[in-house]
């Protein structure tokens, strides 16, 4: 021990700081990496997910409205979630068939 220079230090402290700083440098590089291959696979599903939901919000819709139709018996908390869906439907950029067939049985004081 007694024989290290204020050199030898010099160089072990050099080696220690480029070696964090490639560490530091590779962490970064691969986060950026990995966001960007995890955004370019998970984009395409968050859209597959909202096509699903959508789908079966649709079937909801359009079966709870075949009931109303029908003078079926309809609880307060089929109409809770009716109007639930209904919304998100919206949310999720619904077409209008399901608008217009909602419009009709207001119309017709059915709902």
């Amino acid at each position: 021990m007694e024989n290290i220079t204020i050199g030898q230090v010099a160089t072990i402290l050099a080696f220690l700081t480029a070696l964090i700083g490639s560490i530091e440098y590779l962490c970064v590089r691969i986060k950026k990496w990995l966001k960007r291959a995890l955004k370019d696979e998970i984009e395409p599903l968050k859209s597959r997910i909202n096509d699903l939901e959508l789908t079966s919000d649709k079937n909801f819709l359009v079966r709870f409205l075949s009931d109303v139709e029908q003078e079926s018996a309809i609880d307060e908390i089929e109409w809770e979630r009716f109007y639930e869906t209904y919304k998100r439907y919206h949310d999720l950029g619904g077409n209008s068939y399901i608008d217009h067939k909602v419009e009709k049985l207001k119309k017709e004081g059915k709902i």
